[in-house]
């Protein structure tokens, strides 16, 4: 399998607080890794760190086989921009341009890097919201869709720059639990035409279905990383097996 990201002896701090202790993960391609664990235990930052959202103070990211981070040492932006190319985020909060409509949220990002001419990521732009089963809303404003259909197009527009790892942090957190089922589909479709996927999320039942790996966090540490039955099921880690029987009761 080839390797898309290897992460090495991360270590993160906000002031004081040290968010992220010595984290190590290597992910292969068509891994749908779920991370896991309590509030507070350094989840978002790690997937904010393989994006360059969070700067981190020691240890190596590569992407692709390329630094973006080494030892704690970044290259420069323009370096950074081109690591990162092949990579698309999408937030717990949509993060959609509000005064652009569905269309031009969807194409800024692609033009701007020059990946097409405007009819030819217009046809994309149309064929990625069929697959999200939104392309009658090409045209709509964001104001105008529900929860669910934002996140929906927010997975859209990150898959306009064909991009060869998707990472997704609380993608149904900000969602009524109806709306929850329309997202995680997409997603759970997206893991079946493998996909590269790190996603945050509490959501079990789903990182059991969809997941082939579990990244089990607490307190900035590591504590499991498994299949889904290694980790959810079967851990020996007594903190893994409080964690989760509480949400089972």
């Amino acid at each position: 399998m080839d390797q898309l990201i290897k992460v090495e002896h991360l270590k993160k701090s906000f002031g004081n607080v040290e968010v992220l202790k010595d984290i190590n993960l290597d992910v292969e391609k068509g891994d749908v890794i779920a991370i896991l664990g309590p509030s507070g235990s350094g989840k978002s930052p790690f997937l904010r760190s393989l994006i360059d959202l969070n700067a981190v103070d020691g240890g190596s990211i590569y992407i692709e086989g390329r630094a973006l981070c080494e030892n704690g040492v970044y290259p420069s932006a323009k370096e950074k921009r081109s690591i990162l190319a092949k990579t698309g985020m999408v937030f717990q909060h949509f993060n959609l341009f509000p005064h652009k409509n569905v269309r031009d949220n969807m194409l800024l990002a692609p033009l701007l890097a020059k990946q097409g001419t405007r009819d030819e990521l217009n046809k994309k732009a149309l064929e990625l919201l069929k697959k999200v089963g939104l392309a009658e809303k090409i045209n709509e404003m964001p104001a105008n869709l529900s929860g669910g259909q934002k996140q929906r197009v927010a997975i859209a527009r990150a898959l306009m720059c064909s991009p060869d790892i998707l990472l997704f942090d609380e993608p149904t957190s900000a969602l009524d639990p109806e709306l929850t089922g329309e997202v995680l589909k997409v997603i759970r479709d997206l893991s079946r035409e493998k996909m590269t996927m790190l996603i945050v999320t509490h959501e079990i039942g789903f990182a059991k279905e969809a997941a082939n790996k579990v990244m089990f966090m607490d307190e900035g540490y590591v504590l499991g990383f498994g299949t889904p039955e290694e980790i959810i099921e079967n851990s020996d880690n007594v903190r893994i097996q409080n964690f989760f029987a509480k949400i089972k009761h």
